[in-house]
């Protein structure tokens, strides 16, 4: 799952790298599970009440004539209507803004709500159980670590400035004959590494010949460095041990995506398994 914390939707795949590329300051895109969020962020996102409550916001100006692209559309038009929603503004409800987010007001000019107080606390009250739907499930799927370093989060804080292209899945499927760095065994996992991101699989015990069958996301930057996989052998009161490492040039692959977006492209696309 895909949130933008600038504008509270939760985004598709093919959108996310559009999102991207608006910057962070329209639109600052987190994994909700391969990112680390603060609570404050979380309440925010609850508050903005859900892709309903935004589109309402960002959509209620939008030309009869307009289609809404769909999941098969091309990213050319996919990319415009974005652009045109979230960095013109095009389509933009200024008075409802007051209402629906509790981020500072988009790069335009604000104009004056003239909604009541009453008709203000009804919509406030209406919103409630939503928000708090929002925000206990976005926390029952949001898996981050309380002992996380400094370090850590400043690394975390540069990774989100950097823009991307898209994400890429990578299904780690199993280990054969891997080599013994206990006494008879070893404990085996995976670690992908692409630029700074790193995700991991988890410990399979005392296995030489593991199963793992885990999809890991990753997201693409732009300047698109080799996909990075890592075996090491889990210890308990000293440092994992390094059990070997493959680099896979993943560039071929985003080309061929591209291909496959493209409006001139007639045929489906088949990228083939890794």
């Amino acid at each position: 799952d895909i949130r933008s914390l600038s504008t509270g939707v939760f985004i598709c795949i093919k959108c996310s790298g559009i999102h991207r590329s608006l910057g962070v300051h329209i639109s600052k895109v987190l994994s909700v599970k391969l990112d680390e969020w603060t609570n404050e962020q979380v309440d925010a996102l609850a508050e903005m009440g859900g892709n309903i409550a935004v589109n309402k916001k960002y959509e209620a100006y939008t030309p009869g004539n307009l289609k809404k692209p769909s999941p098969n559309s091309f990213i050319d038009e996919r990319s415009d209507f974005i652009r045109r929603k979230y960095e013109k503004l095009e389509f933009f409800n200024f008075d409802e803004q007051a209402l629906l987010c509790p981020y500072p007001a988009p790069h335009r000019r604000s104009s004056s709500s003239s909604t009541s107080s009453s008709s203000h606390d009804k919509k406030h009250y209406e919103k409630q159980a939503t928000r708090h739907r929002i925000g206990i499930a976005f926390r029952n799927s949001w898996g981050r670590k309380e002992s996380e370093s400094k370090n850590s989060k400043k690394a975390n804080s540069l990774v989100a400035m950097v823009e991307f292209v898209g994400l890429i899945k990578v299904n780690v499927v199993k280990g054969t004959n891997l080599a013994v760095r206990d006494v008879m065994t070893s404990d085996p996992y995976v670690i992908l590494a692409l630029g700074h991101q790193t995700v991991k699989t988890r410990v399979i015990k005392s296995n030489l010949n593991p199963v793992w069958n885990e999809s890991l996301m990753l997201s693409i930057p732009e300047n698109i460095p080799p996909l990075k996989v890592l075996v090491y052998d889990k210890d308990t009161f000293t440092t994992d041990d390094f059990m070997g490492d493959a680099e896979i040039d993943i560039q071929p692959l985003v080309t061929a995506a591209r291909a496959c977006e493209t409006p001139i492209s007639m045929s489906p696309c088949n990228l083939g398994n890794g």
